[in-house]
């Protein structure tokens, strides 16, 4: 189990067996949780969290999300979704929200056995001493899932907590939901998910080696190692932006699929060339923010045409980029990495 203060950038580790049999406040007299896993952190999680957090502005409180490391469902039926976000993203857009502390546990068979009266108690009560609970309206805790919000009614009356219960969050009459995300986003239909999000899709990865394809095309490009329990969207050409952690962000085109014209590829791919880059990106980080989709994967009859057709791609780019045919002004010389 992990606690996290995003104000002060702080970690901090506990073995929940030490904490739970010997019940206590951690760092501080009381607050106002959020519960969700959070996967996405979209618009419909956002009203749960920002609920939680004005409860705690109102009322003196400190401001928490309670949440999962890992899916519930991976121990549930072994097969957890696709994530939308990994955690350390998610902590990212907590700390964006100007939540003060995260309280992530590690889902277990003993979290998954605990009944909902039991998994309150530890948590809201023993050790974050919650005085309000924000949920959405479909949450569900406990074993076998059967905490519900009327149990967590009845809890919150009993305890003397107030309850905050999220209705469904809906932009156009369109649900939003984790599922649906995941849907827009393996139909490549990036613009509707950033739509649902409330944000830009985003996907972090370390550069790794390739075989050099690109450059051997004249078009360099980073290769990314992505986490495999994270969703990819559709193979195809995207439209976004790569940020060089804790550096620049720059423009680029993103290739993610088999490379079908040259049929060596059995492995999914994910390829970002930077423009007005220059630089060795081996071993860091990149962030990549997807803006739109350009184009399918497709097969090219020789390399010279895909060559034409990535020229092309480019300079599509580059007229959404720079309608005055202005450069990028992060990638100035003086801002380009050695």
């Amino acid at each position: 189990m992990k606690l996290f203060n995003l104000k002060h950038d702080q970690e901090f580790s506990f073995k929940e067996t030490e904490i739970l049999h010997s019940p206590q406040e951690l760092l501080f007299s009381a607050s106002s949780v959020a519960l969700g896993i959070f996967d996405g952190v979209h618009l419909g999680h956002q009203s749960i969290i920002k609920a939680a957090q004005q409860e705690a502005l109102d009322r003196g409180l400190k401001s928490v999300i309670l949440t999962f490391e890992n899916h519930p469902r991976s121990l549930t039926i072994n097969n957890s979704p696709s994530l939308i976000t990994d955690f350390q993203t998610r902590l990212k857009l907590f700390k964006e929200l100007s939540i003060d502390y995260v309280l992530a546990i590690k889902f277990s068979l003993e979290i998954m056995n605990m009944s909902p009266d039991e998994y309150l108690r530890n948590y809201l009560l023993a050790i974050l001493n919650a005085k309000s609970v924000s949920v959405g309206y479909d949450h569900h805790f406990g074993k076998n899932r059967s905490g519900n919000v009327e149990f967590l009614k009845e809890f919150c009356k009993e305890n003397d907590l107030s309850l905050t219960i999220k209705e469904a969050f809906k932009i156009d009459g369109d649900l939003v939901s984790s599922s649906r995300i995941r849907e827009q986003l393996i139909e490549g239909n990036i613009r509707e998910a950033n739509k649902l999000l409330g944000r830009n899709f985003t996907l972090r990865g370390t550069v790794i080696h390739g075989d050099g394809r690109g450059k051997e095309l004249g078009f360099p490009t980073a290769n990314l190692k992505i986490l495999d329990e994270l969703i990819k969207p559709k193979p195809g050409v995207y439209l976004a932006t790569a940020k060089v952690i804790s550096k620049n962000r720059y423009h680029c085109l993103i290739n993610i699929g088999y490379r079908p014209t040259f049929g060596d590829k059995q492995e999914l791919s994910i390829e970002a060339h930077l423009l007005d880059f220059s630089g060795n990106l081996y071993n860091t980080e990149l962030e990549l923010e997807f803006i739109d989709k350009i184009r399918d994967e497709k097969k090219f009859s020789s390399k010279e045409e895909l060559i034409k057709q990535i020229k092309e791609d480019i300079n599509s780019a580059k007229k959404i980029w720079y309608p005055q045919g202005n450069s990028n002004p992060c990638c100035s010389d003086e801002n380009r990495m050695s």
